[in-house]
């Protein structure tokens, strides 16, 4: 009987191999973990199958967990049921819980703008600017090179970005002048954006830090974070 690194690391060679991105096999290994150890504290003995699956759903939900992180569980167990141990699953006796659709929070064009103004570094206001004038999500910004931007057709290649696929965006003229001024001021290597050190890709933890500190300067009490420049760029332009 497999153990439960056996069953992780069987999932995870899987994935890798399968090309899937780092944030999905987090997401899936993780799913199988707290599957396998509810399963042990539930003491179930034999070969894994949908109905152990069946309980530890609806334990889940019985915990108050959102449905999109137990649609994320159903997609992780049926996966590994499925492709890598080879087991059948019935629709019919576990169907696929229903999305949820919410609105996303947004802020005014005014907001945005004090938002930006509001923080206190330099390349943390272009950051916020390039997020809201791109529309590019914060893990595509941040891994943004230099090359992948071309100034004369006024395009940024988007190399992997959601579902592991490319894609051209378009950047304004604008923005586009105000990169260059940014690029004379900080000299950026490699990434558009460096960490501490050039030549080194910013981090997301220092991103939403930076985020959190100018919301609050710019006094913005909604409940937000960096991808809602995301969404405000969906809906403003």
């Amino acid at each position: 009987m497999k153990s439960t690194e056996e069953h992780l690391l069987d999932y995870r060679d899987y994935l890798i191999l399968n090309n899937f991105s780092k944030a999905t096999i987090n997401c899936y290994t993780t799913g199988l973990r707290l599957f396998l150890v509810y399963r042990k504290s539930q003491k179930m003995r034999g070969r894994m199958g949908q109905s152990q699956a069946r309980k530890y759903i609806l334990h889940r939900h019985a915990l108050g967990v959102t449905w999109s992180t137990i649609n994320c569980d159903y997609s992780a167990l049926r996966k590994y049921f499925r492709e890598v141990l080879g087991l059948s699953w019935s629709l019919k006796k576990l169907p696929r819980p229903r999305k949820e659709r919410y609105l996303p929070r947004i802020i005014s064009k005014e907001d945005v703008m004090k938002l930006i103004e509001s923080s206190k570094v330099y390349k943390h206001q272009v950051f916020f600017t390039f997020l809201y004038g791109t529309g590019l999500r914060l893990g595509e910004a941040l891994r943004l090179r230099m090359e992948d931007i071309d100034g004369n057709r006024l395009e940024i290649r988007v190399n992997k970005g959601k579902g592991a696929k490319d894609r051209i965006v378009r950047i304004p003229k604008c923005l586009l002048d105000q990169l260059r001024q940014y690029y004379k001021r900080c000299r950026s290597e490699v990434y558009l954006f460096n960490g501490r050190r050039r030549g080194e890709v910013l981090s997301p933890r220092a991103v939403q830090w930076a985020f959190k500190n100018a919301k609050k300067e710019a006094g913005i009490t909604k409940q937000v974070s960096s991808h809602t420049l995301w969404h405000c760029f969906g809906t403003h332009h």
